[in-house]
């Protein structure tokens, strides 16, 4: 007899089907919608910052109603991710990474308002 029964091999293609799965928990949706929010007033900040740079400071009327709406992403992202918390799927990481996302987005946002 080989090195693998018939039995053996079985076990392992039937284990393989399976697939594989890297996370123990899935991610919360308040998590996600979050994450989404701050990534989207991060873009926003960055697209005024990088218009800023271009033209010198002379930024259009646009870039005020773009930072708003980067301001009211950031506080909904701070919502949804301090609500995340009162879900049970996901783990704390993600939540974590949220909340610190949505603070950085807000954070941002004064330093560009006092400056």
């Amino acid at each position: 007899m080989d090195a693998w029964s018939n039995k053996d091999t079985m076990k392992f293609f039937r284990r393989r089907k399976r697939g594989y799965r890297f996370a123990d928990d899935l991610v919360a949706s308040d998590t996600i919608i979050s994450m989404v929010s701050g990534a989207v007033g991060l873009a926003v900040i960055i697209a005024v910052l990088i218009m800023a740079i271009v033209t010198k400071g002379k930024t259009p009327n646009v870039a005020g109603t773009m930072l708003l709406i980067a301001g009211v992403l950031a506080v909904n992202g701070l919502f949804f991710a301090l609500t995340s918390y009162k879900q049970v799927e996901g783990n704390t990481n993600t939540k974590r990474a949220s909340v610190i996302l949505s603070l950085g987005d807000i954070l941002l946002l004064v330093v560009m308002w006092l400056v």
